[in-house]
């Protein structure tokens, strides 16, 4: 009988992996362990700066370069500063190295995308964009202190606890809601050349707890977590499916703690879906009760993980 999905829910795959894990703490689960794999850390400038990561976005050939980079969105936990887009080299001789950041207003920061010329960030009812150019030649420069203000906002449907790019056909995003007791909903958004965004129409559910997704082909990938001391999760469920996700229409693997944003590119012609964790942000990374401290960013490979959906939790 198919129950409903939960953050850390019982019929996912729970059976932990037989050695240590490539992150800290034990294994969330076998599946887990050998599916995703260690990509490049989190800016430590991020962590000591009072920052903690939401969202995650890949920027495919980000300065004509053939470099790729990796951004993370995050809100700074005093609760009165402004929040931050960072940048991270995913490929060439740069790898791994930080790009610094780009201060703006403040905001939960709860998703980001780039795509169709813009780099978006979702938070509290609404969508804040900015200009690729823009948020270019910030992180390339001296990373000041200055808030860059949007170039737009937009209201949205829901709370924008999340966004994911759209897959298939043209420029789209999906923007979601976040809840701790109960099933919610995203909705895709076609964006245009200004960046003003536009709703498509389309609407589907999301499981409790949801923190990020994104879209492989013809499957849609969904992180969901809640608290330090609480294993996240990983679901894989088709994009032709419009009904209540339940473990019936889904595939689930148990995950590392504090889950939160998902990015899918092709990053030297290797597709990967990458997670990020605010684990590593203070005050998680030093309390003895958070179950995994990472603070790097994992990877999948896109195809492996999308294929998952059809076998047994």
């Amino acid at each position: 009988m198919s129950t409903l999905a939960a953050a850390e829910d019982a019929n996912c795959r729970t059976t932990p992996g037989a050695t240590r894990p490539f992150y800290p703490g034990d294994s969330a689960g076998e599946t887990y362990d050998s599916t995703f794999h260690n990509s490049v850390a989190v800016p430590p400038g991020l962590y000591s700066g009072g920052f903690v990561p939401q969202g995650l976005a890949y920027w495919n050939n980000w300065d004509g370069t053939s470099e790729d980079v990796l951004l993370i969105s995050a809100y700074h936990s005093s609760g009165d500063g402004a929040s931050a887009i960072w940048g991270i080299a995913l490929s060439g001789p740069r790898r791994g190295e930080s790009l610094g950041h780009m201060l703006i207003p403040k905001t939960h920061a709860g998703g980001v995308v780039v795509t169709g010329g813009h780099v978006y960030v979702s938070g509290e009812g609404s969508v804040k964009y900015w200009s690729t150019a823009t948020v270019r030649a910030e992180l390339a420069g001296a990373n000041t202190n200055k808030v860059i203000q949007p170039k737009g906002t937009q209201d949205i449907a829901g709370k924008g606890s999340f966004l994911g790019l759209g897959g298939g056909e043209g420029t789209t995003l999906w923007t979601g809601d976040f809840s701790d007791t109960s099933h919610q909903s995203m909705w895709q958004y076609s964006t245009s050349s200004t960046g003003a965004l536009t709703y498509t129409g389309k609407k589907r559910w999301v499981p409790t707890k949801t923190q990020g997704m994104a879209v492989v082909g013809d499957k849609y990938i969904f992180a969901t977590s809640l608290g330090r001391n609480k294993r996240s999760n990983v679901w894989v469920r088709p994009t032709s499916y419009e009904t209540d996700i339940t473990d019936g229409t889904a595939f689930c693997m148990r995950a590392p703690s504090m889950m939160e944003g998902l990015a899918y590119g092709n990053s030297d012609g290797n597709e990967h879906v990458w997670a990020l964790f605010e684990s590593g942000a203070e005050p998680y990374g030093s309390d003895p009760t958070t179950l995994n401290k990472i603070t790097n960013i994992h990877w999948a490979g896109g195809s492996e993980l999308a294929g998952l959906y059809g076998q047994g939790d």
